[in-house]
């Protein structure tokens, strides 16, 4: 059990590594510099500070960096290691393929996790800074912090999943993230509830008062089937881990 355990948080550190040394943080250096550009030049428009922030937030931030974040890095994690055969060592190391994948997981959550803090609380003080930061502010900060939590925890489970089933998956992603979130999931009617994006702006919307959204679930219902996606992407992921033969 001690020796899993050891085995296990040393991938993980060896993946945070990876990820944090890999020539994609230049994708993270842009969005963060994007995100304080737009939110910065809002701030000196006249706005209503409440609900224009909270909407930026959501919109730029929730509905466009967290998919794209997690599509750049949980679509090419176990590629990259496969690409420079890596892989082979982790495949064959004692540790059981399950936990191997489960570690890949937990180092994108902990590194997209922090990646995206920095570019929400960056975008938070460029546009609140300048207008006055006050509880209501710090309000729809905290919890769309909570929201790009969870939607880290979803979209890398899924990309990370798309990554095994085919080496193209930067495709898919990029059509997932733009086509099905960007368009079908702003369609009205229920064709939105097909997009992840629909149950994380629902619980926005029960979350902050300064969003709404037609025809949002229930806040309980977004929660279940939030879960519920997390918990089937990430046993499939490990299912098909364990099982596939890597080149």
């Amino acid at each position: 059990m001690n020796e899993n355990f050891t085995k296990f948080t040393a991938l993980v550190r060896y993946s945070i590594r990876r990820i944090l040394l890999s020539k994609k943080i230049v994708f993270l250096l842009v969005g963060l510099g994007f995100t304080v550009a737009v939110m910065g030049y809002a701030s000196t428009q006249d706005v209503e500070k409440l609900w224009v922030g909270a909407g930026l937030m959501s919109g730029l931030i929730i509905s466009f960096m967290v998919p794209i974040t997690t599509m750049i890095y949980g679509s090419t994690i176990i590629q990259d290691d496969i690409e420079d055969r890596s892989i082979t060592q982790i495949i064959s190391s004692p540790i059981d393929r399950v936990l191997s994948y489960l570690g890949y997981y937990l180092a994108i959550v902990i590194c997209l996790s922090a990646m995206l803090m920095a570019i929400t609380t960056a975008g938070f003080i460029s546009f609140f800074g300048p207008l006055g930061i006050d509880s209501a502010s710090l309000s729809i900060y905290i919890d769309i912090t909570a929201l790009v939590f969870i939607g880290t925890l979803v979209y890398s489970s899924l990309f990370m999943l798309v990554s095994l089933m085919t080496s193209k998956a930067v495709y898919f992603g990029l059509f997932y993230a733009f086509i099905w979130e960007g368009f079908v999931g702003s369609l009205p009617g229920n064709i939105q509830k097909v997009a992840i994006s629909h149950y994380i702006k629902s619980i926005s919307s029960s979350w902050i008062e300064y969003i709404s959204l037609d025809n949002a679930s229930g806040l309980m219902l977004s929660f279940y089937i939030l879960f519920a996606l997390i918990v089937s992407l990430i046993s499939f992921g490990c299912l098909l881990f364990r099982t596939k033969e890597f080149p």
